[in-house]
């Protein structure tokens, strides 16, 4: 992995920081030695705040054993940022120097992600730059990554880091860029999943975090975010289970949670690449929604950098995007039909009903999972190899609601079934292949952030249409179709035409150029189609962030 961080070290009384450069999107580290502690080294705080001409940012210190405590830096605009520390502790206290930031060195890694409305957006450029960005979760819990003390799980302990690569390429070869983690009490001693794991809910180990976890999640973070991608991470997990910060001994909101979030916000705040679920089943929490809102407040106040934050379930100011619960007639603020969502209708009426900010369902969307579901399900064929590969075009062509795909383990419960060579295991060729060219179809900014539905504009077949507001760029989708007739009134000039077939490996057939009009389009065999209509530039929005 090439070095995305350079440290330095700088002796307690040597308050000159001095001057470094940086690349946008690599973060800096510094490290800076303490003599004069006592206590919990986890308790001390110190600040370290960088300051452009147009905007500051501040970050916690975060320790790492010994006598030394560091702090970190993305830079997100070009040019000069000062650097001033702060804390009660002397040895912290008044360092001063400066970094300049110049432009990203690997085109491949992206900022921070954001949103426009309820699309979600990547930083490119700089925080100004942004780009639409197709957010599609993949989860491998038989081989990487599962709720189980078992040797594959790569949380489980820290000579299992090299299966982050590993990992990563299945998930690549899934047609996802977004892998996914579970922590639970494994920030308090890796591999742990619960209080139970430990002596009680005062054990010592509970005082401060394992910083051999942090490092493994580093490394996960680091290696996806160099390569284009990024990892979504559930801090916590059931409550039912005794999986949730409402067993440690001082409860959510005592003392062990709050040093954690500290702690989580410092060392992982000044990185790019990830976003955060608080749990799941959070309804099982005697506070849900007010404890919900609490996290991520807190989460916000001290990160330093915008991260999206969601609880599965929950609407509310202080999340960044709303995440629905998948099962019905549960009390939550967000919740599909039952084993939902049932259809391209649901997802638009979900995703629409919150402008503001994006949507993500954040229950599995696991390959026929509910034709193995313990009980009768109706229509068990829904997340068949076609419900699979429709139900991901649909998300993104209802303006871009985030998903959660692929598998449990063996190891889970009936609840998430997994048989490896059985009608619910891991995904067939064909569907890979599949997600794979969806993943391909998108990248680069193809959802723009101005794109609307607009499904007038497609006729005879089934299908579905997203179009930019000055109507130069327009998607179509149909289903089960040879030909399309497209709708492009409108359209200013002569644009270019191509299709997909969203079954086969991608391959982009030129179609040549159309102008403002009504046009029927033969692709020459029937199948489930994509088609992009316009020049796909790099940006389509110069939007001022505001933290």
């Amino acid at each position: 992995m090439p070095a995305l961080v350079a440290v330095l070290t700088n002796c307690a009384d040597a308050k000159n920081l001095g001057i470094r450069c940086a690349r946008m999107w690599e973060y800096e580290e510094y490290s800076l030695t303490n003599t004069t502690w006592s206590g919990n080294p986890f308790d001390l705080v110190a600040t370290a705040t960088f300051t452009h001409a147009k905007e500051t940012r501040t970050t916690e210190m975060f320790y790492v054993g010994r006598d030394t405590w560091k702090f970190r830096f993305t830079g997100t605009r070009t040019g000069n940022w000062s650097i001033s520390t702060s804390s009660v502790n002397s040895d912290l206290d008044g360092h001063t120097g400066s970094v300049t930031v110049s432009p990203q060195a690997n085109s491949d890694m992206k900022g921070f992600l954001t949103h426009v409305g309820n699309k979600y957006a990547i930083m490119v450029e700089d925080v100004d730059h942004l780009e639409g960005y197709v957010y599609q979760v993949f989860m491998n819990q038989q081989d990487y990554e599962q709720q189980h003390e078992h040797s594959s799980r790569i949380l489980g302990h820290p000579n299992r880091s090299g299966l982050i690569a590993d990992y990563w390429n299945n998930t690549r070869e899934n047609g996802f860029d977004i892998y996914f983690f579970a922590v639970f009490y494994s920030w308090f001693r890796m591999g742990a999943l619960s209080i139970n794991d430990f002596s009680g809910s005062a054990d010592a180990e509970l005082d401060q975090p394992d910083l051999a976890l942090f490092d493994t999640l580093e490394l996960a973070i680091r290696y996806a975010h160099e390569q284009g991608g990024r990892i979504h991470i559930w801090a916590w997990g059931d409550n039912d289970r005794r999986q949730t910060p409402n067993h440690l001994g001082d409860g959510f909101r005592g003392k062990r949670h709050k040093r954690l979030i500290r702690y989580i916000a410092a060392r992982l705040g000044p990185l790019p690449g990830w976003s955060m679920n608080l749990g799941f089943d959070t309804i099982e929490m005697p506070n849900a929604e007010a404890d919900t809102a609490w996290w991520a407040d807190q989460m916000n106040r001290t990160m330093g950098w915008p991260h999206i934050l969601t609880s599965r379930g929950w609407q509310d100011d202080s999340l960044g995007a709303n995440s629905y619960a998948g099962f019905g007639g549960n009390p939550y603020d967000l919740e599909t039909t039952d084993k939902g969502p049932a259809d391209y209708r649901e997802i638009r009426q979900n995703l629409e009903a919150y402008r503001n900010k994006p949507s993500i369902y954040e229950e599995r969307h696991t390959y026929n999972r509910w034709k193995c579901w313990p009980s009768r399900v109706p229509d068990p064929d829904r997340l068949n190899e076609t419900g699979c590969r429709r139900l991901i075009w649909w998300e993104t062509m209802a303006g871009g609601m985030g998903g959660f795909f692929g598998h449990f383990s063996d190891r889970f419960n009936k609840y998430g079934p997994f048989q490896a060579n059985g009608p619910c295991g891991y995904h067939p060729d064909s569907i890979k292949r599949a997600f794979r060219t969806h993943q391909e179809f998108w990248k680069n900014g193809r959802l723009k952030l101005s794109m609307l539905p607009d499904n007038s504009r497609v006729s005879g077949a089934t299908g579905y249409c997203l179009v930019t507001t000055d109507k130069k760029h327009f998607v179509f989708f149909v289903e089960d179709a040879d030909s399309i007739t497209v709708d492009l009134n409108g359209m200013p000039g002569s644009q270019p035409v191509t299709s997909v077939d969203t079954k086969m490996d991608y391959c982009e057939i030129d179609r040549g150029t159309l102008t403002a009009g009504i046009h029927t389009i033969h692709l020459g065999r029937a199948s489930d189609w994509a088609l992009a209509v316009g020049r796909n530039l790099m940006f389509d929005a110069f939007i001022i962030h505001k933290n």
